[in-house]
């Protein structure tokens, strides 16, 4: 181990124990992360939470159905100190909003790939001022590809929306509107991919076309000589 490395603590808490102790096994090839527990409940898994104070909990979305307002507000509170990572089998506007209304850094699926798992758990253990900007873009970059999922959606554009399409009508590319609106080049692709499926748009011309009928672009009109 290299000297003065930090090892991030995880805890996990899943109620289906071969894939907890999979997933243990799984992260017990990374060396800077230590498994410090796991638990099969919510009700234990706060307890030993507020003992060891880990800088991850990773945690089945599902043992919130357990969870009373009381262990909800105990849950939001030990976020400010250990980043939560909820797992999921079903992705659903409905199953995000609890995750996040719990206090979330992080939204996955359980069928991720194991890369992008362990990504995640190192990406919420990030505890500190500087990056708590990353932090916030973390959680809506899942927000944003959650509702990129062919979920049922309104025609509507959200205000987020019509900004990324009033810049990309303009001629932005997709790094340039991440840069203006200080967001993450995912979560932009993710709201692109959005109003697309929404106004079904397939190019280009078609995206000028519908931000100019919407009133979020305007062209200027040549007078005839």
């Amino acid at each position: 181990m290299t000297r003065g490395k930090r090892i991030q603590k995880i805890m996990l808490a899943d109620g289906h124990t071969l894939f907890r102790r999979g997933l243990k096994t799984l992260l017990a090839n990374e060396t800077d992360l230590e498994i410090v527990a796991e638990t099969g409940s919510l009700t234990e898994a706060m307890a030993v939470a507020k003992l060891l104070t880990p800088d991850a909990l990773v945690m089945d979305l599902g043992l919130l159905a357990e969870a009373d307002d009381a262990a909800k507000l105990d849950l939001r509170q030990m976020t400010a100190s250990t980043g939560l990572l909820f797992l999921t089998e079903q992705d659903t506007p409905e199953q995000l909003e609890r995750a996040m209304a719990a206090g979330a850094r992080g939204y996955m699926l359980k069928n991720s790939p194991v890369t992008q798992l362990v990504a995640g758990i190192r990406r919420v253990t990030l505890q500190d001022d500087q990056n708590a900007r990353g932090l916030s873009l973390f959680t809506s970059d899942l927000k944003a590809l959650a509702e990129s999922n062919g979920f049922p959606r309104p025609s509507v554009l959200t205000s987020r929306e019509q900004e990324v399409m009033r810049l990309l009508a303009e001629g932005h590319t997709v790094r340039e509107v991440a840069s203006e609106l200080a967001l993450s080049i995912k979560t932009i692709e993710a709201h692109k991919l959005n109003l697309m499926r929404k106004l079904d748009i397939h190019n280009r011309t078609s995206l000028i076309e519908s931000a100019v009928r919407m009133g979020l672009l305007v062209t200027e009109k040549v007078e005839p000589s």
